[in-house]
């Protein structure tokens, strides 16, 4: 048997004590509620007794009970509707089902799939990368070599001209010396017909 609470609650001015099963709480709630209401009618009716007041009062709560008691009904309806539609369409539920794990297992091969290429792309990439770097280095060596090999055309195109310079001298004193010989051919055949002239005297 369930334990009774009781409370002293007030209504209209006026105490009552509430036995009951239902918490305190509940019950001070309850009579908040019709104070409330017997309020709204004194308040709207001030020459009201409080009897006729308190007749008001529960007809207006029974009007409210009965309007939610309808309004369970109501639900009570919709959701017996919404069970059977849950019983016959849960077949076409568990198809629905079936046809998104189908699609998840596609998307997940997709995905797969994708994996596997992105994999073969970034394999793909660093092996260009690779090459190119190669190719930088090479670049980079090939300039090297341009360089000295400039340094190389340049250390000769120096050496040609002091070459060019010394074979123009050479050639200068060549010419020099021919002159030279020349006139001291002349000279000696000079010298010669003096030396033929002088005998012939003799």
């Amino acid at each position: 048997m369930k334990e009774m609470n009781k409370v002293i609650v007030k209504i209209n001015g006026s105490e009552y004590p509430m036995v009951g099963p239902k918490s305190e709480e509940h019950m001070l709630r309850v009579a908040r509620y019709v104070d409330q209401e017997i309020r709204k009618i004194t308040t709207a009716n001030p020459k009201l007794s409080t009897s006729s007041a308190s007749i008001l009062s529960a007809i207006n709560i029974a009007d409210v009970f009965f309007e939610c008691c309808d309004e369970n009904e109501e639900l009570l309806k919709e959701n017996e509707e919404l069970n059977k539609k849950v019983g016959t369409g849960e077949e076409e539920l568990k198809l629905e089902m079936k046809k998104l794990e189908l699609s998840l297992q596609g998307k997940a091969k997709s995905e797969e799939d994708l994996k596997t290429k992105i994999d073969e792309l970034n394999k793909l990439i660093e092996e260009q990368k690779s090459k190119i770097s190669k190719l930088e280095n090479d670049i980079q060596s090939k300039d090297k070599q341009i360089k000295e090999y400039k340094v190389e055309v340049d250390e000769l195109k120096d050496l040609t001209k002091i070459a060019e310079e010394k074979a123009r001298v050479a050639e200068q004193m060549s010419s020099k010396f021919q002159n030279d010989a020349y006139r001291v051919q002349l000279e000696k055949i000079e010298i010669e017909n003096e030396l033929k002239f002088f005998k012939a005297k003799r």
